[in-house]
């Protein structure tokens, strides 16, 4: 057997040509075989005229030699890939004949050709519909097996919260339950079934549910985001300042896309500012809206880099050297403009991100 099975717009092809040849040269049989990858040579018929009648025998009819057949072989570089017989009983084959013949059979060559690359792309393309229902497999059962650890997690962060008394010490666990719940948002946005926005080119999902847009206050999203950072600032020898935000501050937004966008951002500004440095957190209402910004006094971003770090797996000169996968901003700025905001960037001295979103009630 021949694998994967001929396609039929290659069988019919090969139909076609016998049908044509047998009309034109007035034949009684004509058959096209196919060379089987068997060490006795065997052939097997694909195609043969008239189609009232059964095919011509194979390899053992094949091997004596009749004065009325002609028999024509396929052959591609060095390698034969078939045959052409034809049967003409009591007429001998001239050589315009033959020669006609001879550009049939290059055409057929030509044919199986195309035929073994849709086979070859075929088995890729199965190759890779295996691994992609393996992959959603393990990843499914790793699914699963995540729920029950972060879930035990939370519990225990929830008893340490009812038992620890001093504040640093409810500012340390807020901050273990926040990140609890962010993880388990992302790892419900990876179910196969979940809807995921993506960035242009529909290539990055974006781990989270279409976005809604309607009023969100500001302080709700800052306030933990700022808390958990104020850790991560200390273990890193920074100072985070934030003056906290007027609670009736609302933008038209999405609360766990803006969520996204600041932690980003504060991580980004964590990350690559030096031991030392400060990083400031604010937002304020303005004429052209809400306005939200990270700001922080490292190295910056030069000039010439500008335009591009808000491009996919970009990573300048400053931040090539730090893990990271350049994505962070690309994500911030697709977010932003779902929500109907801009993102604009100040650098050097520092790096000033501000994200502009409408005035909860704008359009």
């Amino acid at each position: 057997m021949i694998t994967p099975p001929l396609s039929p717009e290659f069988i019919n092809l090969c139909q076609g040509q016998v049908e044509l040849l047998g009309n034109i040269f007035q034949v009684s049989r004509c058959t096209i075989y196919l060379r089987q990858p068997a060490e006795n040579w065997s052939f097997t018929p694909v195609a043969t005229y008239p189609q009232t009648q059964p095919a011509l025998p194979g390899s053992s009819w094949l091997t004596n030699a009749k004065p009325e057949q002609l028999v024509l072989p396929l052959v591609q570089g060095e390698v034969l890939l078939g045959l052409l017989v034809l049967l003409r009983p009591g007429m001998l084959w001239s050589g315009w004949e033959q020669e006609q013949l001879q550009r049939a059979t290059q055409t057929l060559v030509l044919a199986w050709g195309l035929e073994q690359q849709r086979q070859n792309w075929q088995t890729r393309t199965q190759s890779l519909t295996d691994g992609h229902t393996q992959t959603q497999e393990l990843l499914a059962t790793v699914l699963h097996q995540l729920r029950s650890p972060l879930s035990a997690l939370k519990t225990f962060a929830q008893l340490l919260r009812k038992r620890l008394g001093g504040a640093k010490d409810q500012e340390v666990v807020t901050g273990m339950l926040a990140q609890t719940e962010r993880i388990a948002e992302l790892l419900l946005r990876l179910e196969p079934t979940a809807p995921q926005p993506r960035l242009p080119g529909g290539s990055v999902p974006l781990l989270l549910p279409g976005l809604t847009l309607e009023p969100v206050r500001v302080a709700e999203v800052l306030t933990p985001l700022v808390m958990t950072a104020h850790l991560t600032a200390q273990e890193r020898g920074l100072t985070l300042g934030y003056t906290p935000v007027s609670p009736t501050l609302a933008a038209q937004a999405d609360a766990q896309a803006l969520r996204e966008v600041v932690s980003n951002l504060l991580d980004n500004s964590l990350k690559y500012t030096p031991p030392g440095g400060h990083v400031e957190v604010g937002a304020e209402a303005t004429p052209a809206g809400v306005v939200i910004w990270v700001q922080d006094d490292g190295l910056g971003i030069p000039g010439e880099e500008q335009l591009r770090v808000f491009e996919r797996h970009y990573r300048g000169c400053r931040t090539a050297t730090t893990p990271g996968d350049g994505l962070g901003l690309a994500v911030v700025q697709e977010l932003v403009s779902q929500m109907g905001g801009r993102i604009t960037l100040t650098s050097p001295p520092g790096t000033r991100m501000e994200i502009w979103l409408p005035n909860a009630g704008q359009s």
